[in-house]
């Protein structure tokens, strides 16, 4: 029975050309991180110059199932990026704070403890940090810079660049990544080259974060705030010449992929140059006042405006980020533009392809074939069994669009199916059984009518008897009706008239 109830398992609609290329990087060959929080690695270059995830990170992230927010703190190398992360953490370790000239971070890390976090308008979430390898590591190439750079922003819902003193010509010149980006990020696949101003409404809120900033924040005799300080600093710049237009590109493309942008500035925390060596190891009471105000101001702001990551419909979670890095990874080891749109498609298909998956395991396992073989139980079984699948099925498929609506119809497709297929083959076993069971009436009422001392009142009991029992162990549709032909077959043959 169980071969045929199994047969309902795969949708006669989904052919294998419709999965989707998109498979989530296994996560078996590693435990996720178990003892004291730490950082670990997400993505690194392997031997052979190719993007990779690091299992760990991948089992970890697996088993983050509720909405995540993700904030990235980039910039370039020893600048204290780490910092502001433990800060972030509430530590004063956790990731590595560099005090020489080598870089301490490679390709990026998270921390493996998400905060749990509540967002100003209810919305609960997992906190993720994220450390990004420094933009101008000695041993970088530009475009290994640029790609983990245009990670970064992929992944993040809020992304702060760390930058040591105030916004001039120099500092735009290493947000030339921003300029890049647009070669090396696609918001869909078709369409040609994409411009900032379409990849800005994926993009995070971003931070720009000034350490060690000395500069009074006056603008025509007046006090202005660092937001104001930062959109002054992105303005045009009036005049000709190659290098100027170079730079107001680079201040549209920050414009432009950023629309949501704040900025923040920290004086310099002590005066001490050995003490800056050392300054995770330095408590936060012998830093400066204005340093601590200002370090206390941007946590909050961190904490309060930072969301789950949204596209369209779809949330992202622990596993989806695991997904969209594996994609965005997999197009970029392939020599080709990373697809916003299509990565985002391929892991929303992916994963509600796994809840389907997992939603029919879960009907079939709950399925109660203990009970009888009538319609009524059957029909409870199947209620009771449909409603833990589903259940199982929206806690883990994601997004709201033609995608879900898709398998949420195969489900109920291989419902229907399923339920059909074991109704009809529990009635055909139950009407066999009944047929056997008359049989074996038959023969026991003919020895009891042949018996030596048989009497009517003898035979009716025993008769009694075996209806009785017919009545408790035989089940079906057909139950009734089948012995109700026997009975008139029976008297028609006058079979009770044996005086």
């Amino acid at each position: 029975m169980m071969r045929l109830f199994n047969r309902g398992k795969e949708p006669s609609d989904v052919s294998p050309q419709a999965l989707p290329t998109y498979s989530s990087p296994s996560s078996s060959s590693a435990a996720p991180v178990t003892g004291p929080a730490r950082p670990i690695r997400l993505v690194y270059l392997d031997e052979k110059g190719k993007f990779r995830m690091d299992p760990e990170a991948v089992a970890t992230l697996q088993l983050v199932k509720e909405p995540i927010g993700v904030v990235s703190v980039c910039g370039r190398a020893r600048q204290g990026k780490s910092y502001i992360l433990n800060q972030l953490l509430g530590r004063s370790s956790g990731f590595q704070v560099a005090s020489t000239h080598r870089p301490c971070t490679k390709g990026l890390w998270l921390w493996s403890t998400p905060l749990k976090r509540t967002a100003l308008d209810g919305t609960e979430y997992n906190l993720i940090l994220l450390d990004s390898e420094g933009i101008d590591a000695y041993d970088q190439t530009g475009t290994y810079s640029t790609q983990i750079f245009s990670l970064a922003v992929l992944l993040s819902s809020m992304f702060i660049y760390n930058q040591m003193g105030g916004i001039d010509e120099t500092a735009l010149d290493r947000l030339s990544l921003v300029t890049q980006m647009t070669k090396h990020i696609r918001v869909r696949a078709s369409g040609g080259r994409t411009t900032p101003s379409e990849l800005g409404q994926f993009s995070p809120i971003f931070v720009w974060l000034l350490r060690d900033f000395y500069l009074d924040l006056v603008e025509d005799n007046r006090r202005i705030t660092p937001r104001d300080y930062l959109e002054l600093a992105l303005r045009p710049v009036q005049g000709g010449g190659r290098d100027l237009a170079a730079k107001n590109e680079i201040r549209d493309s920050i414009r432009a992929l950023f629309p949501d942008r704040e900025c923040f500035t920290l004086v310099r925390p002590l005066n001490n140059e050995n003490d800056l060596q050392r300054l995770d190891q330095i408590s936060l009471d012998k830093l400066r006042p204005e340093f601590k105000s200002g370090l206390d101001a941007l946590t909050k702001f961190v904490f309060e405006r930072t969301r789950p990551k949204q596209l369209g419909a779809t949330v992202m979670t622990g596993p989806i980020l695991v997904g969209i890095t594996d994609a965005y990874l997999n197009a970029l080891n392939n020599g080709a533009v990373p697809t916003i749109s299509s990565s985002w498609q391929s892991v929303e298909e992916a994963e509600c392809r796994r809840a389907y998956d997992s939603a029919t395991e879960i009907y079939m396992s709950a399925f109660d074939r203990t009970k009888p073989p009538e319609e009524v139980s059957l029909r409870e079984s199947h209620d009771e069994a449909k409603q833990k699948s589903l259940a199982a099925f929206n806690a883990s498929a994601v997004g709201a669009g033609p995608t879900r609506q898709k398998y949420e119809n195969l489900l109920q497709n291989f419902f229907r199916k399923a339920f059909e297929d074991y109704k009809r083959t529990a009635f055909m076993e139950a009407d066999l059984q009944c047929s056997n069971a008359i049989q074996s009436m038959e023969k026991k009422l003919r020895a009891a009518c042949h018996a030596s001392d048989a009497k009517i009142d003898n035979v009716l009991k025993v008769l009694d008897n075996l209806l009785s029992e017919y009545e408790a162990s035989s089940h079906g549709p057909g139950k009734w009706r089948k012995l109700s032909i026997f009975l008139q077959q029976r008297l028609d043959d006058s079979f009770f008239f044996f005086f």
